[in-house]
């Protein structure tokens, strides 16, 4: 056995006694609360930026297709339905494309899962004296509700009939307050086409809530024949599609190789990232949050360390002389101390991991800690642990805070065998 180790393991209990036992206790529970700080902020990004992407995922899909002289959101230029195109890319269960610069080859994870036509139109919805503007998003019987389904809080999805154009509409929580009406309520709306004003109703099938302002304030949903008769449109005609795939992380390859392969001139495809920027862009901002508060954390647990080292040396001194007197070399004395705080550094670990994931899980399921849904999006701050995280935070922070032991020791080389021996 290494004599360092066993000089440790002989000292560690009477070492911890008085003041230094205190110290060591202190040091045991700062960095269980700094490695559970790392572990809860890590679970409540991922959780954030799942749920938030998740969301806007199931409203829009993955892709869109759409004519490539579309500008801006909701505009309706239209591009012709192909049930052949559609059905050739729903088939897609796996694609791969090379890099023309580099020539690697790059393949998807998984295939298209769903693949459904829209089209979009402004119109003036109305109830008695009280008016919202809003985009009317037409759909039809191919329609995903499974994934529209979760926002869906009250009510039921439009039904679709093969004769005519329903007449169901699903409007946002945030526009049934505005108006005052609930499911099963009529309501008026108002078109204005070549400057002429057409005027349709509607009841109101649904009423959903995603917590994006965004979507919530604008969007309601139809059959999209209706918007198709409104606009003048053949039945072949849409705006777009919208492509569901089993692996987000597939979305560039898909995009490009839908681009290529399939689609006619004119037309593009897209993905939701690229389309809207700005809440991506933001979501990514808050990996900048989680590694300042793992360095702030790290650093916390190193300068705690380096001090129960420095108090253990100072209260060893008498020890680290009668070694040194023997002929102990300095790095065998400083192994001693080293072992001594990598322990309290595992103690700490330990308990720290045991705070952080009994946090997530009683927030996961107890769901105790609520959030302003108009501000953050989500009414309950959403937790999303994952193995992986939880083994490199563990060790990240023990390797850097265990390298980072060898430097206080450096004292001891500094201690003189007589001066610390002459008044014994």
């Amino acid at each position: 056995m290494d004599s360092s180790l066993y000089i440790a393991k002989r000292i560690l209990g009477k070492t911890n006694t008085g003041f230094t036992r205190v110290i060591a206790n202190v040091a045991v529970a700062t960095i269980a609360l700094s490695i559970a700080m790392i572990i809860c902020s890590n679970a409540l990004i991922s959780g954030f930026k799942y749920e938030i992407a998740n969301k806007i995922y199931g409203f829009w899909g993955h892709i869109h297709i759409t004519d490539t002289k579309i500008t801006r959101n909701y505009e309706n230029i239209p591009i012709k339905l192909d049930n052949d195109l559609m059905n050739k890319i729903e088939s897609m269960e796996k694609t791969s494309l090379e890099d023309e610069i580099t020539g690697e080859v790059f393949h998807s994870k998984g295939g298209v899962s769903h693949i459904q036509p829209y089209v979009f139109t402004p119109c003036i919805l109305s109830v008695k004296s009280t008016i919202e503007a809003i985009v009317l998003k037409g759909v039809d019987d191919s329609y995903n509700w499974t994934t529209m389904r979760q926002f869906i809080k009250r009510g039921e999805p439009m039904a679709f009939q093969d004769t005519v154009a329903s007449r169901d509409i699903i409007i946002s929580e945030q526009t049934a307050n505005k108006l005052e009406v609930d499911t099963g309520a009529f309501v008026i709306i108002n078109f204005y086409q070549d400057r002429k004003s057409i005027k349709k109703r509607f009841k109101v099938s649904g009423i959903y809530r995603t917590g994006l302002e965004e979507y919530d304030s604008k969007i309601a949903f139809c059959d999209l024949r209706l918007v198709q008769n409104v606009l003048g449109w053949e039945s072949d005609q849409i705006v777009g599609y919208e492509i569901f795939l089993d692996d987000i992380s597939d979305a560039n390859l898909y995009a490009e190789s839908i681009y290529q392969n399939y689609l006619p001139r004119g037309n593009f495809a897209e993905t939701i990232q690229e389309k809207n920027p700005r809440i991506f862009e933001w979501l990514e901002l808050q990996n900048i949050n989680e590694r300042i508060v793992m360095l702030l954390m790290i650093l916390v647990a190193i300068i705690n360390i380096a001090t129960v080292i420095l108090i253990f040396i100072l209260d060893r001194s008498h020890m680290i002389g009668i070694l040194k007197s023997v002929g102990a070399s300095d790095w065998n004395i400083r192994k001693i101390f080293i072992y001594n705080a990598f322990w309290i550094l595992l103690k700490g670990a330990f308990w720290g991991n045991v705070i952080g994931i009994g946090f997530c899980v009683a927030q996961k399921y107890g769901k105790f800690i609520k959030l302003d849904e108009a501000s953050y999006y989500l009414s309950i701050a959403p937790i999303k642990l994952s193995l992986i995280s939880l083994l490199l935070i563990n060790l990240l922070m023990i390797l850097v805070t265990a390298i980072w032991m060898i430097v206080p020791t450096v004292i001891i080389t500094k201690i003189k065998p007589v001066k610390v021996l002459r008044f014994e």
